[in-house]
């Protein structure tokens, strides 16, 4: 299911619509995984600010008790205090989680070896907010891919330590179909919301005008590729299919 607007005073009937706000009716907590393993750049968009700021007032409203959470090697205060959400995270006492450094279930699946955070699964309610890019030499980054930074990077080095996953690029599009698939299994998501500042190779930086939000990341994948990007659906996206 995909609803979307582009009246951002109607994002919490957004909400309530996909089924937010009903299932809120029975939780007490929600994580929110976001691509901020480092502060926005020209060209290298991260979640949007104003997309946080939307859901965690809403389920703030909804006494819900909200978490951040990223693989941002112990930056992650630090970076979402750089794109103005201090106010935010102190007024409604947001959590925050830096999967990097979180315990993880180990998961085998075809010839890999994946490492899934525990504490994924203490939450309720579990939504993901991306950011939509397809930069030169990159493969298109949206819901699905947004779950490589989920994975704690100490478990996919390789000799000496780097700030990125060299594992996870031995086989690129096999990896990202797989961390997906594991989490799928270990902790899966319930909503994903879309928008915001999106990066295309062809044409730079552009606004993505609506409020999108699903219940399914493959779904919305396909949404955001044929409506704004026009490309090719990259691998690991037709092997889910």
């Amino acid at each position: 299911m995909i609803i979307s607007t582009e009246n951002k005073e109607k994002a919490y009937e957004l909400f309530d619509k996909i089924g937010i706000k009903k299932l809120a009716q029975f939780k007490k907590t929600a994580v929110i995984k976001v691509n901020i393993a480092r502060p926005p750049e020209k060209n290298q968009p991260r979640t949007s600010p104003e997309l946080i700021t939307l859901i965690v007032e809403y389920l703030s409203k909804l006494n819900v008790k909200c978490a951040i959470a990223e693989g941002a090697n112990g930056y992650l205060s630090e970076n979402l205090y750089k794109i103005g959400l201090g106010n935010l995270i102190r007024e409604h006492k947001v959590e925050l989680v830096d999967l990097d450094f979180e315990e993880a279930e180990k998961v085998e699946i075809e010839d890999e070896e994946h490492y899934i955070p525990r504490c994924l699964n203490n939450y309720d309610i579990r939504i993901a907010i991306p950011s939509a890019s397809k930069r030169p030499n990159m493969v298109f980054s949206n819901n699905i891919k947004l779950f490589v930074g989920a994975v704690p990077r100490r478990f996919y080095q390789i000799g000496e330590p780097v700030e990125w996953r060299p594992k996870v690029h031995i086989d690129l599009h096999k990896s990202i179909r797989n961390i997906y698939t594991c989490i799928t299994k270990c902790c899966p998501f319930d909503f994903y919301i879309n928008g915001g500042l999106a990066m295309d190779e062809e044409k730079g930086e552009f606004q993505i005008p609506e409020i999108i939000v699903g219940d399914d990341a493959l779904e919305l994948d396909l949404y955001i590729i044929e409506k704004y990007f026009g490309i090719d659906k990259p691998e690991y996206i037709t092997k889910l299919l």
